[in-house]
């Protein structure tokens, strides 16, 4: 027999050390599909935000559970193998049965009405797979939600990806704070410098600082804290550089959330070979682009004209593209600015040009360093 836990109490979630800004509309339309769906998947590229909101999400519904909510962390698990001995674990069973760990698990949660979090799926995903798929077939009050890079690709899952913060301004004199991306960038940076706040002097230099951050929350959290030693202008002047310059993060996070370097790394090494180059080749465009362009600079050498597509898609799994979203006749796909600059500086370090887009109304397109950090290579 498996021991019974009080999943009550076994539930590993962590308590918030720092203010939870904006996400109203994530959270309302991830509360609707936890609602009617099993598997609910959080995805988007690295420092996006997507813990944060399972945790906050996590915290709001554990009142709809009776069993309670179970929280996971897999970023440090590498071997898939101990996945199962991994959620055993967190749930606080210390079975002595001597039987396969996931049948344990499916008899440990088969009459169990609770929300199991598995965060940090992307380096695990046939294992998440498969293991969700078992759990959820015997244990029908079970609910799981999981974050990943890239969607787990199992029967029943819903996926919402997870933009980031806003940081466009919605009028034209908008007050402290107007926008998500800088209230968070006001409250981290007041942690480190008590006295600062978002002023009519400063708002602009603000702004701009998370507009060309993407709004990503991990850089504007990594940049507000350079705020111990730089203004708010200094800091944007070498936004430039900004992976050299957001290098500071809690020494208590994660390695690949502690810069912002890392987090990019730990999703290009998520990446196929082929993959990769792709992104740093389609990193020339700086408006976005079509599948007919992306195969004017990716095509060449090992990659025929009818892998494009497929690399295209499979950078869009992993979230590394996105589709652009607009009245434009035809699909485009975009990057956020933080991943266009990573695979332009791979690509200059690598000192490789891809082939120039000729006769097909796209301009030329050439990575070499100074036209691509001008943003001037653009399709059509």
């Amino acid at each position: 027999m498996v021991p019974k836990a009080d999943l009550r109490e076994a539930r590993g979630l962590p308590a918030e050390l720092t203010t939870f800004v904006g996400r109203r509309r994530e959270l309302a339309e991830a509360r609707q599909l936890l609602a009617r769906t099993r598997l609910l998947t959080l995805t988007g590229p690295g420092g996006v935000g997507k813990t944060r909101l399972a945790l906050r999400l996590a915290s709001e519904s554990r009142r709809a559970f009776a069993s309670g909510v179970c929280f996971v962390e897999l970023a440090a698990l590498e071997d898939e193998t101990l996945l199962a001995n991994t959620i055993a674990a967190a749930l606080g069973v210390n079975d002595q049965s001597g039987q396969q760990p996931l049948v344990n698990l499916t008899r440990m949660l088969a009459d169990q009405q609770m929300l199991l979090v598995l965060d940090n799926c992307e380096h695990l995903l046939r294992a998440c797979a498969l293991l969700t798929g078992k759990l959820l077939s015997a244990a029908p009050e079970l609910r799981i939600l999981a974050t990943s890079r890239q969607a787990l690709g199992t029967e029943g899952e819903t996926v919402l990806a997870v933009p980031p913060l806003r940081h466009t301004r919605q009028t034209p004199d908008p007050g402290p704070g107007q926008s998500d991306a800088v209230r968070l960038f006001e409250e981290r940076a007041a942690a480190v410098v008590p006295d600062f706040a978002v002023t009519d002097e400063n708002r602009k230099a603000v702004d701009d600082i998370c507009r060309r951050l993407d709004g990503i929350p991990l850089a504007i959290e990594l940049a507000a804290v350079r705020m111990r030693v730089l203004s708010v202008s200094e800091l944007l002047e070498r936004l430039d550089d900004r992976f050299a310059l957001l290098t500071t993060g809690s020494r208590a996070a994660l390695p690949r959330q502690q810069t912002l370097r890392a987090a990019i790394d730990w999703s290009y090494g998520l990446c196929s070979p082929p993959e990769r180059e792709a992104w740093t080749r389609l990193s020339v465009f700086s408006g976005g682009f079509d599948l007919e362009a992306a195969g004017h600079v990716v095509a060449g050498d090992d990659v025929g004209r009818g892998d494009v597509f497929d690399l295209v898609a499979g950078l869009v799994d992993k979230s590394v593209l996105a589709r652009q979203r607009g009245a434009a006749p035809g699909t485009r796909y975009t990057a956020l600015e933080t991943l266009r600059q990573y695979g332009l500086e791979r690509l200059e370090r690598a000192g490789r040009t891809p082939p120039h887009a000729q006769g097909t109304g796209t301009t030329s397109i050439s990575c070499r360093p100074g036209p691509a950090r001008s943003g001037s290579a653009r399709s059509r």
